[in-house]
């Protein structure tokens, strides 16, 4: 390689994907979507451009697409490895003529040397290293000779469904180009793959951003103006672009290869040395995917018994096929797809229909339109995926306990603390993975965390300090009430799950502590801590609640669920607000509300409060507390949900108003649970929550590149902010998953 070189990449994510019906819809096209791996195409493709190597470097990407899916592609492009420079949001389609123009119309002006790459955003290329040969090939090609150069994708068969590219003489691996001829038909496409001297035309190709400029100026005057014009226009805001669509609608809709390429002074052509698939039909797919030892592609939660040849994709439910051959099954929460094989090119006249009847049952899951996990496949990445990361990796073998955080590859991150409740999170989470009989080693690794938590986590004057150094040794000793509830719900599961008699001892001796150090004799409650702070919380309280019940839960002795009782006096009392139904979080020592900072409420809270309340009135009796519950139930589901991701948010004012719209992912899974108790307790509101956090909690969080982990927080626009991924996180998304999968009946 003569030289180094940089290139701009710009992906084009237009295109309905009518042959993909009914995954790929005019509402959600088929490059938002997960087709061959747990990545949708989009992501592949911001991926594919990531590749670092020798003599080309790829520069932070232009996307194009839809306004839209202004959402969809700002989430996934700021969630990509990849750094997006410019979203270039069209407010119709135009086709790529006119996509191109805009993606480039700066560019042409203040760095017309610039090379750029067009790549399409829903083609399947598994070896990233071979494209990032042929891209670098093309790139030396085009600083060398100009023009346009684009990349052909050697045929293997006689395919009737591609355009084609036919090369001039020569050894390649560059050549130049003779002609581009359209999709042809069997007869033709076989003479063509016998000739040797036809690609097919992949839409991927490269130029200098002054050149094309110059021909779109030469052959598409009007194209090249009004894009220009669209983009001096447009409204920016932060990374978006919003083209100006007076101007974008007076671009001729026409695509690149009949606006410039068919006609373009000089064009090349390189030979690709990659697999590429385009992933038009669910034939497409099939080929691309990775088969069973019966040619089968098998997506989601399905069972087959004597099936060959066959695509089988289940987003929303168990599916079994059997005797049958060369079939295409997909089934959605609101439509499911069977056809033949051979007849995969109906799809497409389906989709055609559906649209021109406009007749549409309602999806069956949130708003978004996204696949909600069967309980089973939810059961597998649980027991299978989630567990033995927070088992493995997540535990510190070497220093005791375990690590704070992991990074979102999976390794420990070191933080320079590890808090008591955080292993007592854990410790609540193996024991109740135990008792469900997990095939995991839940056993040994309750016994390393039991022991650091008993021998380095007592204080020599009682209680349980607050927080570790990264080596096991102390580095804050006070003793925090809301650690001690935890540990307290730690030792009531480890005892119902193992019936060590050491976890109702070191019960006892916890709340010993409490009653003589914590509680408050004077004004109700408990102190936020030995220290005796000057302010009060009511979360404390709340898992103080959860504790008690646990351990009546294991026990059935009254004298926890009167101790529960006492926390939801408090609540009754105190902490809840009848003129904003809310909970109040902030209290000074004597239970009156702070003064020195606004009030902030959090609904993640007031969905937690709500299953707890559920639950003590069915412990109690007390169906009386069901109003609060449908209170708080009614706040949190009318103001607590961010407009632009239906995430639970952080918080809010009590009134509804100055939303923080960064999400938690605890938040989600106790509106889950929430969700999931109301409804089976009769309460009114929003019999669909359950489903719609579903969607959110797996669509939304986790997605992280170590399987069984999560994205901990995302901004209101469904980019992830978070750093690394809590393990307290992990006791939130344990008790809810396990919620839902008995609430399906799939867990005792």
């Amino acid at each position: 390689m003569s030289s180094s070189h940089t290139i701009t990449p710009v992906i084009l994510c237009g295109g309905a994907g009518s042959r993909l019906w009914p995954m790929s819809r005019d509402s959600k096209p088929k490059q938002f979507h997960r087709l061959v791996n747990d990545k949708t195409l989009l992501t592949n493709t911001l991926e594919r451009v990531d590749f670092k190597g020798e003599g080309l470097r790829y520069l932070p990407t232009r996307i194009v697409g839809g306004i839209a899916f202004e959402s969809l592609l700002t989430e996934q492009g700021e969630t990509s490895s990849v750094e997006v420079e410019r979203y270039v949001l069209e407010p119709l389609i135009r086709d790529t003529a006119a996509a191109i123009a805009a993606a480039i119309a700066d560019l042409a002006d203040t760095d017309p040397d610039r090379m750029v790459l067009v790549l399409p955003s829903d083609h399947q290329i598994s070896d990233v290293a071979a494209f990032f040969d042929v891209i670098r090939t093309g790139a030396q090609a085009l600083a060398d000779r100009g023009g346009i150069m684009t990349i052909g994708i050697t045929p293997t068969r006689p395919e009737t469904q591609y355009g084609y590219i036919e090369r001039g003489d020569g050894d390649g691996p560059v050549y130049d180009v003779s002609r581009f001829r359209e999709k042809p038909d069997l007869e033709t496409a076989e003479t063509f793959l016998r000739s040797g001297r036809f690609f097919w035309n992949g839409g991927i190709f490269m130029f200098r951003a002054g050149e094309m400029g110059a021909e779109l100026a030469r052959q598409q005057p009007q194209v090249w103006t009004q894009a220009k014009l669209a983009v001096e226009r447009a409204e920016i805001e932060g990374k978006c672009y919003r083209l100006g669509a007076d101007a974008f609608a007076a671009c001729p809709k026409i695509s690149i290869d009949y606006a410039v390429m068919e006609n373009a002074s000089r064009i090349g052509v390189v030979a690709a040395s990659f697999d590429w698939n385009d992933l038009g039909s669910w034939n497409q797919l099939h080929d691309g995917s990775v088969l069973d030892e019966h040619g089968n592609a098998r997506f989601g939660d399905v069972l087959t018994l004597d099936v060959q040849n066959s695509y089988l994709r289940s987003e929303d439910r168990f599916l079994a096929v059997a005797g049958l051959d060369n079939i295409i099954v997909v089934s959605q929460p609101d439509a499911l797809l069977i056809v033949h094989r051979d007849k995969s090119h109906l799809v497409k006249d389906i989709a055609g229909q559906v649209k021109k009847t406009g007749e549409w049952p309602p999806l069956a899951v949130a708003h978004s339109g996204r696949p909600v996990p069967s309980p089973r496949v939810i059961r597998k990445w649980l027991f299978d995926t989630a567990l033995p990361l927070w088992a493995g990796a997540g535990v510190d073998r070497v220093h005791g306990g375990v690590y704070e955080a992991l990074n979102h590859d999976g390794s420990p991150a070191d933080l320079g603390f590890k808090r008591l409740r955080v292993l007592a999170r854990q410790i609540y989470c193996f024991a109740h993975a135990e008792l469900l009989g997990w095939e995991g080693d839940a056993r040994a690794t309750l016994e390393h965390c039991f022991a650091t938590l008993t021998t380095t986590g007592w204080h020599p004057d009682g209680g349980w300090i607050h927080l570790w150094n990264s080596d096991g040794t102390v580095k804050d000793p006070q003793r925090d009430t809301y650690d001690h509830c935890f540990v307290l719900l730690a030792l009531a599961w480890l005892w119902r799950a193992t019936k060590w008699p050491e976890a109702r001892i070191w019960a006892e001796r916890t709340i010993a502590y409490m009653d003589d150090h914590l509680v408050d004799r004077a004004n109700g409650g408990f102190y936020e801590s030995s220290l005796r702070l000057d302010y009060r919380r009511a979360n404390p309280h709340m898992h103080y609640l959860e504790a008690m019940q646990a351990w009546f839960e294991v026990t059935g002795e009254r004298v926890f669920l009167d101790r529960a009782q006492t926390a939801v006096d408090l609540f009754t009392s105190v902490f809840f607000d009848p003129e904003s139904w809310s909970v109040t979080e902030h209290f000074e020592r004597d239970w009156s509300v702070r003064k020195d900072k606004p009030p902030r409420i959090e609904p993640g809270h007031h969905y937690e409060w709500v299953w707890l309340l559920l639950r003590q009135a069915r412990f109690a009796d007390q169906p009386q507390l069901k109003e609060y519950c449908r209170k708080l139930y009614a706040t949190s589901h009318a103001f607590g949900h961010a407009r632009g991701t239906d995430a639970v948010c952080d918080s809010m004012a009590p009134d509804g108003s100055q939303m923080v719209g960064t999400a938690r992912l605890w938040c989600q899974t106790e509106a889950l649970k929430a969700g999931l108790l109301a409804r089976a307790e009769g309460l009114p509101g929003d019999e669909t929550l359950f489903i719609r956090m579903l969607d959110v909690i797996f669509n939304r969080y986790l997605t992280a590149p170590a399987p069984g982990g999560w994205y901990d927080q995302i901004d209101p626009h469904g980019r992830v902010i978070s750093k690394d991924m809590p393990t307290s996180t992990f006791y939130h998304v344990f008790c809810a998953l396990v919620e839902y999968l008995r609430h399906e009946e799939m867990l005792p």
